[in-house]
């Protein structure tokens, strides 16, 4: 919701074009999200069992979301839900944008040809920093030149990270740009101002995650907080509840939702993170971080969090769980005069780009 009200708010605001979201999802995308999962698989019936278990929580978690959507994102007029639908509208615009968080991974479970605009083949089509969540396209793809053909349709394509970058240009033959992430289009200072992002006034340990699954890695948060004195809070209601991550000394914190995310970044003490996002926002508003993994976890062809680093020069931060915990000083001080300088660099950039696909 964040990279879709960055790229929004910038398009609209600084490049003055009227601008509006497609609210559209596949079915898979509701059943991943819905309170029922209807799908057939193997551990359908645990998952719905988790909902169900949970359900006052999953509700809670998902209250906040909506309320951010229906008052800060402009959306079509219509929930959308099939290409046929998508086909109906499509020449409602001058120019279609592909982009945000894993939209072209060929292998999510929610993937779909119509996040590469199959629905028409008569408006203006451009990409922005979307990623493919680490799966190459060239293997993992069902029909790689249904693919090529979507993909020549565009005036411009961009990518967030390199690998993504190396497939689409062999895929393509031609020149495939690495543009920063739509919610680095917004200074730490412009997020404060264009949204209410609130102050937290105590210390603490923000840890941003993928997976609370894990008893090590649970431990070895509840050991850093020890060892640094300081509280660990998610935002992640569900698994908070389902992994029971209070048993570890892990509170969740009382908000969910995109303006909590920004707050426990914005104030964080030292923030712990698997995600890219939480790499990003850290470097952002200039928090001291770790990015966390731990051993066999690693996919090679998954460079996201790598990648962010090395465009920041923060590589040192990406450390084995395990080895976070084994430091004398977790909270080791980070220079951030030549980050913020990077980061410019790369706002700088992203904004030429948007310059030209808007022409």
């Amino acid at each position: 919701m964040l990279q879709a009200f960055a790229l929004q708010y910038i398009v609209s605001h600084r490049y003055h074009h009227e601008c509006e979201l497609i609210n559209y999802a596949n079915s898979a995308s509701r059943n991943m999200y819905g309170l029922i999962d209807c799908r057939i698989y193997r551990n359908v019936f645990r998952e719905n069992w988790k909902r169900l278990t949970h359900l006052k929580t999953y509700l809670n978690s998902m209250k906040e979301y909506e309320e951010f959507l229906n008052k800060y994102l402009v959306l079509s007029k219509r929930s959308l839900s099939t290409k046929k639908q998508l086909e109906a509208i499509a020449s409602n615009y001058d120019m279609i944008i592909a982009g945000g968080d894993q939209v072209w991974n060929v292998r999510c479970p929610d993937a779909g040809k119509e996040f590469y605009l199959n629905f028409t083949h008569d408006v203006r089509k451009v990409s922005y920093s979307p990623s493919m969540g680490g799966q190459n396209i060239l293997i993992k793809a069902d029909n790689l030149e249904v693919y090529k053909q979507l993909l020549s349709e565009f005036e411009h394509l961009s990518i967030r990270e390199p690998h993504g970058q190396q497939w689409l240009q062999e895929l393509t033959g031609r020149e495939v740009k690495i543009v920063a992430d739509p919610t680095l289009l917004l200074s730490s200072k412009e997020w404060c101002e264009v949204l209410p992002v609130p102050e937290i006034e105590e210390e603490y340990i923000f840890n941003y995650a993928f997976y609370h699954n894990r008893e090590a890695t649970n431990l070895g948060i509840q050991e850093i907080s020890k060892k640094t004195g300081l509280p660990v809070y998610t935002i992640d209601f569900k698994q908070h509840a389902v992994c029971r991550l209070d048993q570890y000394g892990i509170k969740r914190y009382k908000h969910t939702g995109p303006l909590a995310f920004l707050g426990l970044m914005k104030n964080a003490s030292l923030v712990l993170t698997q995600s890219f996002h939480g790499t990003l926002f850290s470097a952002l508003f200039n928090r001291l971080f770790w990015s966390y993994n731990w051993e066999g976890m690693h996919n090679p062809d998954d460079d996201r969090a790598i990648a962010i680093l090395r465009q920041f020069g923060l590589e040192e931060r990406y450390q084995m769980i395990e080895d976070i915990v084994a430091m004398d000083n977790v909270l080791e001080p980070i220079n951030y005069v030549p980050v913020n300088q990077r980061i410019q660099e790369l706002r700088n950039d992203a904004f030429n780009y948007l310059q030209e696909c808007l022409k």
